[in-house]
């Protein structure tokens, strides 16, 4: 039988179905892995099973990012994948299963007096007949959307269950739910020009918007730092055809931890279409909302134990002012705390409060960036979609806008434009993982070579602090030879931290890598407290690896060298450094040559990708 390899199998049912018995089977008919769910609960969980006490999604949620990390192994090396058996029994716990991608599932439908009776004949197993009432007041039945399930009877003889459970494994891949893409597209040849951007939003904006009868809408889009992701064109176009049409529109831009835009940062993203008055600053110390937590046992399986602190989830209250319709629109590109930036991190983070922005980023910093840079699926991005789709997805409706932008020779082209709504596991995860695999193609330059000196562009009215332009290192390090030697050519930045505490933490801590940042965190209460600041100082090191030599205009307005050099960096004079380099904002990324005639690399634009040797890039999957 042909199959693909890995398989990925999920055999699905309430206990007693004859799950096991199915998945291994499957298991030992394709040379996969085999992997019985119930050996992988938590202590605390068998307890209470075997106490008779139902289950909770808190205790599920780390069992199932358990067997969802087996899944995505692939079977660990086994060529035939592997099989899991697993009760599955409700949608949202199947979507959490499918983010390991290319899982199928198999549903044993069995009748509740048989699996009271089958139940009833066991011994020594912690699930026994008096669970039947909790299993199937749990059950959520495969519906016809889940494309990726088959449903097979497990009432009949066990042969015929299991031949029927082979064919379906040995028959073509399942479309995963929520394949069906709006208005979606894209291609690494493909360039969207400004015309035909603006069409394309007023089609969304009639069909998608209007079209939904929605008269109270908010429009998210990022702040100025996102300049070259069109989001500020996308914006004010839904602005200006929305309250044309008599929608009331505010615009609430996705700040995180970034300071408030001002009138002159609007003009730069949005040009004069949007009054200052219809934006509305995110803050994210105050007028927020909880609205739920990311357990410490979920996160401590996210990180395998080097983090195990809950993750509050806390909003901006606007968000919650019974719109209509939220659209929230920005780019997908690589990031180096969520993997590739965009759809729920826009609202879960870029609207979020101080523990959700602080405990998510250090998850991602404690979790090592250079593993998940690039990648769709990584810690982060696990926390941010299930605190939209458990906390959020059912108190606001959200359209997802995503573009897909790539600096080339010839300046920043589109190449995509992705729409989609709901929740992860509906057509809104869908685009955003479509999205993310153009944004590899595009965002993610492979180099034959280490760099043993780049230098980076920093554009002023986009990036003011290290906060910010840190991009640079980021985006850069896995290129980058051990004793090499990064330079940021960076006019605008006169502050380290966007915020003055963070600002302040910056100045005490420096950027001294990983070790040091955890030994202050035990000496001083304020970093602590602030663990967002600690990821970004572990972000913005090079280990000792490299070095990082920032190169700020004291003489207007800049870092001056003193402040530099405090927080663990080499300092260079801008205009010195942009004359002896012979580069400026109009020098396009590639190899040039300073005035000794020495060859480096250059980079224009570090927001909007990614560089890696190839060896290190796929070391880190």
């Amino acid at each position: 039988m042909a199959v693909s390899i890995p398989l990925r199998v999920v055999v699905m049912g309430v206990a007693g179905s004859g799950k096991s018995t199915v998945a291994r089977a499957i298991a030992d008919h394709f040379g996969a892995r085999f992997v019985e769910a119930d050996d992988h609960h938590l202590p605390t969980s068998v307890e209470k099973m075997a106490a008779g006490v139902a289950l909770t999604d808190d205790d599920r949620w780390p069992w199932l990012i358990s067997l969802q990390q087996i899944l995505a192994s692939g079977g660990a090396g086994r060529a035939g994948g592997v099989v899991v058996a697993c009760s599955a029994l409700r949608r949202s716990y199947r979507d959490l299963l499918r983010r390991a991608g290319g899982v199928r599932f198999v549903y044993l439908d069995v009748d509740r007096s048989e699996i009271e009776r089958r139940l009833g004949e066991r011994r020594g197993h912690f699930m026994g007949a008096s669970m039947a009432e909790s299993q199937f007041g749990t059950l959520e039945v495969p519906g016809s959307e889940e494309t990726d399930t088959v449903t097979i009877s497990g009432a009949g003889s066990g042969s015929r269950v299991i031949d029927a459970a082979l064919r379906a494994c040995s028959s073509a891949p399942f479309r995963r739910p929520g394949s069906d893409l709006p208005l979606s597209g894209g291609a690494i040849d493909r360039v969207i020009s400004s015309d035909e951007l603006r069409v394309l939003v007023r089609q969304i904006a009639f069909s998608e918007i209007l079209g939904r009868a929605a008269k109270r809408v908010l429009l998210v889009p990022p702040d100025h730092t996102r300049l070259h992701s069109r989001a500020g064109e996308i914006t004010a176009e839904l602005y200006e055809v929305l309250t044309v049409a008599g929608c009331d529109v505010d615009v609430l831009p996705a700040l995180g931890t970034h300071t408030a835009m001002s009138e002159e940062d609007c003009l730069l993203l949005f040009g004069d279409r949007i009054p200052y008055a219809r934006i509305v600053h995110h803050q994210w110390r105050t007028n927020l909302v909880r609205v739920g937590e990311i357990s410490a046992a979920e996160v401590g399986v996210l990180s395998h134990g080097r983090f195990t602190e809950p993750i509050p989830v806390e909003t901006d209250q606007h968000l919650l002012l019974d719109w209509d319709l939220v659209v929230s629109v920005g780019q997908v590109v690589p990031h180096e705390v969520i993997g590739m930036a965009n759809f729920t991190k826009n609202i879960v983070i870029g609207l979020g409060g101080a523990p959700t922005v602080h405990r998510s980023h250090f998850l991602g910093a404690i979790s090592d960036m250079e593993t998940i840079m690039g990648r769709a699926d990584s810690p982060v991005r696990h926390v941010v979609d299930a605190a939209f789709d458990r906390f959020l997805a059912e108190r606001v409706k959200v359209l997802w806008v995503l573009t897909v932008m790539e600096d080339t020779a010839e300046g920043v082209v589109q190449r995509g434009l992705f729409v989609g709504s709901g929740r992860s596991s509906e057509s809104g995860g869908a685009a955003f993982r479509a999205a993310a695999e153009l944004a590899a193609s595009a965002n993610v330059q492979l180099v034959s070579r280490p760099f043993s000196r780049v230098a980076c562009w920093l554009d002023p009215d986009e990036f003011r602090s290290t906060w910010l332009g840190n991009k640079s290192v980021y985006r850069t390090r896995m290129a980058i030879a051990d004793g090499g030697e990064l330079i940021v050519l960076a006019p605008g930045v006169r502050v380290f931290g966007e915020d003055p505490a963070v600002d302040a933490l910056i100045r005490r801590h420096g950027y001294r890598g990983t070790p040091a940042t955890l030994e202050a965190l035990g000496a001083d209460p304020e970093l602590a407290a602030s663990l967002g600041a600690a990821a970004h100082l572990i972000h913005g090191s090079s280990e000792g690896r490299f070095r990082i030599v920032y190169c700020t205009d004291p003489m207007n307005g800049g870092l001056t060298r003193e402040e530099v050099e405090s927080v663990g960096f080499s300092w260079w004079s801008f205009p010195e450094a942009s004359a002896f380099l012979g580069v400026d904002a109009l020098t396009a990324s590639g190899s040039q040559l300073d005035v000794n005639g020495e060859a480096f690399d250059f980079i224009a634009n570090p927001a909007l990708g990614l560089w890696a040797t190839s060896d290190r890039f796929a070391g880190a999957v």
